[in-house]
This record gives C-alpha cells, sequence and structure tokens, in this order.
C-alpha cells in the first residue's frame, strides 16, 4: 500500500471503509431525517434494551477472559463517541432539553420549521399569563418596598 496517497490517519480510514466527509456537500432535504437505519426513532428504553439482549446473547458463548477484554473495547468505542458527540452537541446548541417527542428535530437546521409549531402550542397563553404574573408581583414588591421604607422611618423617626 502506498502511503503517500494519504494525508493523514482519517483519511487512510474514511477511504478504507468508503466513508465520505458530508460537510463538504450538504443537501437540506437529505438531512432531514435520520441516518439511514438510525435509531432515532426508538424509544431510549428499547434502545438500551436491544443492548442489553445481544450483550447477554454476546457472552452467553465467550470465554470469560475474551468477554472481558471485547466488552473493554466496546466500552473504549461507545465513550469516545459519546464524549465527542456531547461536546459537540453542547456547542451547537448549548444546554439541552429533557427527552420528550415533542423535541425531535427541533433544532436540526435541515428540517422545515412546520413540525416546530405543534411542540410549542399554546406559547402565547403562558407567555400573557407569564406577563400576567409579573406584573402582579412587581405590585407586590412596590407595595412591600413602601411598607418597609414606612417602617425604617418610623423606627428611625423615634
Amino acid at each position: 500500500m502506498d502511503s503517500d496517497n494519504y494525508n493523514g490517519f482519517e483519511e487512510f480510514f474514511c477511504n478504507m471503509f468508503n466513508f465520505v466527509n458530508n460537510s463538504d456537500d450538504i443537501n437540506k432535504d437529505e438531512y432531514c431525517g435520520d441516518m439511514p437505519g438510525g435509531f432515532q426513532d426508538l424509544n431510549p428504553q428499547l434502545f438500551s434494551l436491544m443492548g442489553q439482549i445481544v450483550g447477554m446473547v454476546m457472552s452467553g458463548s465467550l470465554p470469560f477472559n475474551v468477554q472481558n477484554a471485547i466488552a473493554n473495547w466496546l466500552m473504549l468505542v461507545g465513550q469516545t463517541i459519546e464524549t465527542y458527540n456531547a461536546q459537540q452537541q453542547y456547542f451547537q446548541s448549548g444546554p439541552g432539553r429533557y427527552y420528550d417527542l415533542k423535541y425531535k428535530n427541533v433544532t436540526n437546521p435541515f428540517c422545515p420549521q412546520s413540525n416546530q409549531s405543534s411542540a410549542y402550542s399554546g406559547t402565547g397563553e403562558s407567555t400573557s399569563k407569564n406577563t400576567s404574573d409579573m406584573d402582579q408581583l412587581r405590585k407586590e414588591i412596590d407595595r412591600l418596598s413602601l411598607e418597609l421604607d414606612r417602617l425604617r422611618k418610623e423606627v428611625h423617626g423615634q
């Protein structure tokens, strides 16, 4: 193999396994959905359960030392992917939301924005209620400030 054809390990690895760098050629309509064969629509609990089942089936037919070696290697791969993903996600989106189906693709710039309107239905009502509550709290703070000033004058005036 001629190593002069590659600029580094990453390029060699991508070419060896036919990975394509999608950042050069992005079609917005193409990336709205999940990756082919992806897991976006799977419930997180079902996804975890599937991993447990695969682990139990694999470990039943392997010697202990091989189980340990494979498990450690898979954990290393998983932690590397998880760390990379978490940092990228935090960098792109900031602090995230709790898991809820209404947030599916909510920050994906490649998906149409029409599905976000249903995710935030009723926000107009809650905004007006919040404004009303804020006004009421401000009035109460003003009233308490006046009462505090009156009490200070009464204490210091004697």
